[in-house]
Parts: C-alpha cells; sequence; structure tokens
C-alpha cells in the first residue's frame, strides 16, 4: 500500500463522461420500460402493507412502527406524503418505483463511463432497465428499486472521493449521511462495509485515505444502529418472508436478478465472457497485440487513481450474496428479493462482456444487435410481469372488487374469508380497491388496520361474523381460493353457517383465485 501518496486531480475526459442529455434519454427510457403496464397486475400483499401503512395517520403510523416494520419506517412516510398528493391508485402508488428505477439508470449509466467508457455506461443503463428483476421493482410499492438508486449512488461518491484522494470533512460527512439513509431504507445496505472496504483496498489511495474511508463509513454504519436495533426486535415478525425453498441454485443465481432461466443464462453467459477475456487481457498485458490493448483499455482506466471496472462490479454482486447466505446458516436472512440492491452490479458486469466481445471483435456495429438480443431474452418474462394476476401465486384482488362493484349494492352486507394468511386476506381488497366496496357492510371487521399497532385488521370469528349479520337480506361471501386458504374445513364452516342461519346461495362468480357468492335469506 502507498503511504504517501499525493491528491491528484481525477481526469475525466470526454469518453469518460456522458452528455447530459443522453442521460436524460436513457433515464426516460428506463422509467417508460417500468411505468409501461405497471397499472395492470393486481396489487398483493407487500403492497397492502405499504399502502394501508401510507394511509394511517401519523400517530397511528408511529405506534405500528415500534411493533413491526419500522426499517420500512422511511419509505410509509414518504408514501404517505405521496399519497396525499397523488392518491392511491396502483399507477399513482408505483410510479415513484419506475422514477426510481430511471434515476438508478443514469446514475448507472454515468459510473459506469466513468470506470469503463462511454459504450459501457451506455449499454449498463440499457440492461439494467430490462434486467428481470428491475422491471419488476418498478412496478412495485415497495423500496427496492431506492435502494438500488441508493446503492450505486453510494459506490459513485465513495470512489470519486477516494480517487481524489480528498482531504476535506464536509464530503465525506455527505457520504456517511448517504449510507446513514440507505441503510434505513434496507438495513441490509449496511452489508456493503465489506464491499467499500474491498473497492478502497484495491485502489490503493495511502493508509490516511483507507483510515479516513474507513472512519466514515463506520460513523454511517452507526447513525442506522436504532433502525437496526429495531429491526433485530421485529424479527419474529417477518421471518416467514425468507427464503422457504432453501439456498437452491435457483435461488442464487436465478431468481434475484431474473427470475427465470432464459434471460440468466443469458445474463451469467455474458458475465463469464467478459471475465474470460479480462483474464485474457491480463495474461497478454504486456502484449503490443491490438485485441490486447483494446480489453486493457476496456478493464482498467487510463487515470490510475480510479479503480477497474471488475473491481468495483464483482464485490459490488457477490459480497451481499455470500453474506446473506452464510447468514442463513445461523438465522433466517437470505430472500432473493433482497439482492435487489446488486441488480445494477449484473447489468454492469452484462455490459462488460457484451461491450468486451465487441472489441475483441473489432466490431462496434454488434453492440445495439446484441443489447436487442439481450432485450428481447428478457421480453418474455416481462409481458409475464405485466399480466393481471402474477403475483404471489396470483392475487387477483383487481378482478375481485371490479365484480363487487359490478354486482353489489350499497347496503348489503359482505363477509371475507379468513383462512389465508395475512399477505393473502381477501379483505385486503377493500383497502387497495375501496370504490368497489363502498356502502357495503363489512359484518366480520373487529378493528381496523389502523386502530392497531400491527399491519393488519382484526375480525370476529366466523360464528360471531355470522349472528352479526342481524338479519340482512342479501350478504355477498368472499372466499379465498383453493391454494390460498390454509384451512379448508374453516373456510367451509363460512357457507355451513350460512345456510344454517337460513341464507342460500344464488349467485356465485369463481374468479382467478377468490370466490364471490351472493347468499340470499330464504327464510
Amino acid at each position: 500500500m502507498h503511504h504517501n501518496v499525493s491528491a491528484p486531480p481525477l481526469s475525466t475526459p470526454a469518453r469518460r463522461t456522458l452528455p447530459w442529455p443522453i442521460l436524460l434519454l436513457l433515464g426516460v427510457i428506463a422509467v417508460a420500460i417500468s411505468v409501461t403496464g405497471s397499472w395492470i397486475p393486481s396489487l398483493w400483499g407487500d403492497e397492502a402493507a405499504s399502502i394501508m401503512s401510507a394511509q394511517r395517520d401519523w400517530g397511528s403510523l408511529w405506534a405500528m412502527l415500534g411493533t413491526v416494520d419500522a426499517v420500512h419506517g422511511l419509505y410509509y412516510a414518504f408514501l404517505h406524503l405521496w399519497i396525499d398528493v397523488f392518491g392511491a391508485s396502483p399507477f399513482s402508488v408505483r410510479l415513484p418505483s419506475a422514477l426510481a428505477v430511471g434515476g438508478a439508470a443514469i446514475l448507472l449509466a454515468r459510473f459506469a463511463t466513468l470506470l469503463a467508457g462511454r459504450g459501457v455506461g451506455i449499454v449498463a443503463a440499457l440492461l439494467f432497465a430490462t434486467v428481470p428483476r428491475v422491471t419488476y421493482y418498478g412496478t412495485e410499492t415497495r423500496a427496492y428499486a431506492f435502494t438500488m438508486l441508493l446503492v450505486i449512488w453510494l459506490l459513485f461518491v465513495l470512489v470519486r472521493l477516494v480517487a481524489r484522494r480528498e482531504t476535506r470533512v464536509l464530503p465525506w460527512v455527505g457520504f456517511a449521511a448517504l449510507f446513514a439513509l440507505s441503510s434505513v431504507v434496507f438495513i441490509y445496505t449496511v452489508l456493503f462495509v465489506v464491499v467499500f472496504a474491498i473497492i478502497v483496498l484495491m485502489m490503493r489511495p495511502g493508509r490516511k485515505v483507507v483510515l479516513r474511508a474507513a472512519v466514515w463509513s463506520a460513523l454511517g454504519g452507526i447513525l442506522a444502529v436504532p433502525v437496526l436495533i429495531y429491526a433485530y426486535l421485529e424479527r419474529e415478525q417477518v421471518a416467514y418472508l425468507h427464503s422457504r425453498d432453501g439456498l437452491t441454485m435457483s435461488a442464487l443465481f436465478e431468481t434475484p436478478w431474473f427470475s427465470q432461466q432464459l434471460p440468466a443464462l443469458i445474463g451469467w453467459g455474458l458475465i463469464l465472457v467478459g471475465l474470460v477475456l479480462a483474464i485474457l487481457a491480463r495474461v497478454r498485458r504486456g502484449s503490443d497485440a491490438a485485441w490486447s490493448v483494446r480489453l486493457r483499455a476496456l478493464y482498467r482506466p487510463e487515470d490510475p487513481a480510479l479503480p477497474g471496472v471488475l473491481t468495483v462490479a464483482i464485490p459490488w454482486l457477490v459480497v451481499p450474496s455470500v453474506l446473506l447466505a452464510l447468514g442463513t446458516a445461523v438465522t433466517p436472512l437470505y430472500s432473493p428479493r433482497y439482492l435487489a440492491f446488486t441488480a445494477p452490479a449484473i447489468a454492469l458486469l452484462m455490459a462488460v462482456g457484451l461491450v468486451a466481445v465487441t472489441r475483441l471483435l473489432r466490431a462496434r456495429w454488434l453492440i445495439p444487435i446484441l443489447v436487442v438480443a439481450v432485450m428481447l431474452g428478457s421480453l418474455p418474462t416481462y409481458l409475464g410481469q405485466r399480466t393481471p394476476y402474477p403475483r404471489n401465486g396470483g392475487v387477483d384482488w383487481n378482478t375481485l372488487s371490479e365484480t363487487v362493484a359490478a354486482h353489489a349494492k350499497p347496503g348489503e352486507s359482505i363477509i371475507f374469508d379468513q383462512t389465508a394468511i395475512n399477505a393473502r386476506k381477501p379483505r385486503l381488497a377493500k383497502y387497495l380497491y375501496p370504490e368497489a366496496f363502498e356502502g357495503l357492510k363489512d359484518v366480520g371487521l373487529k378493528t381496523r388496520f389502523d386502530q392497531t399497532d400491527g399491519l393488519w385488521d382484526k375480525a370476529y370469528s366466523t360464528s360471531e361474523t355470522i349472528k352479526r349479520l342481524d338479519g340482512a337480506q342479501t350478504v355477498w361471501l368472499v372466499r379465498a381460493g383453493e391454494r390460498f386458504s390454509t384451512d379448508r374445513a374453516k373456510s367451509d364452516a363460512y357457507v355451513t353457517e350460512l345456510e344454517a342461519a337460513g341464507y342460500t346461495a344464488t349467485e356465485t362468480h369463481d374468479l382467478h383465485r377468490s370466490i364471490l357468492v351472493r347468499y340470499e335469506l330464504t327464510r
């Protein structure tokens, strides 16, 4: 390690920057890809947690965060303000994630251009915008898209500070604050302390800069400690979210980024090609062969203060994945969705592989053709994400709500089956698509969610619910489908008790997963 290194200016020649019109165009493309069709899929359980939490008053939200979901508190607060202004339609509540994807694409383009040139910057942004998990998170009312944006920003800031041998306090304070913010938005961002360490040490900036980076990284992590403590105390509330299928090859190499096999094969193929060519370029680093010179220029920037693109991208991708996988041996930590913040690294490595091939072949004209080919590989997955029922086993609350609105009349009673897990209970449709249920009497509701310190409603038992009908002439029963109900006997009890109380089924709507039945009092 060098111990006496001056603070050189960070050179950014034209080929290491992108004009703002191009950056903005890349951002617009990324937003357009994510936002298109975002209103089509049914809202589902995770989004219900976000939307319902955001619609609480501030006092109710604070009370809830004291028992569950403190780790999402900042996002819920943001969404509360967003809904106040723009409403809670599916398009509206998903739009912030699409905008975050656009911002992430712009930052990734800038960062990748700095490290590896304009070609890699543009390609990385385009591939990022079409990585299947990115197009999924860009249409979800959760904070994952924001974590991608924040992590790109963090690494960009860190690399520039270290490359400049920055000694001023204020820029490092900004870095620490950004790290703390990122860790509050998503607690596993603290794992990037290890990523930071690897990148900084590989940059060899001198002992003083290494120490400075270590101190400010640690401070940023410490600032997030209160949320980490809450997360630990509330861990049992969300233990079910962790990977149920174990650390399978699919859970490790396909689901976190690609969702399906074809885009995974294309993605990992490009990454493998890029790594092989990097090894060849390194083996032939003393060679004057034109192909070797072209590849070395890709993998190593002219400015010696900057790290190579692989020095950043490989730790970014590998370290969080490995740490979560290893941690799962002790306590449940690993879930493919938690690796959202590594999706930009996947896109960056794919871009490097793609551009490396065109440099080796001296065929720059191949770049747009290969980019389009990679995008087409993800197209079936993308289109599948924008069907009405792609999430959580086929949740169909959009269709359920439309059917209720078309057939039920104000003043009639409605009963929601309680036998599904909380995140699949059909009553959630009432809060996600409220217009459809206006004027209906929810006789099974005991305590509304926003009157509790938990995420969900409290409901009466089946027998209590039937008694509360109090002679209602028309009752609608919303049953969870076969795949959703965790206890069919209890689900069937609604039918049995309604019939015992004198009700007869007169109309049935078999939906994608839900069943809507109309009952009339006949005696």
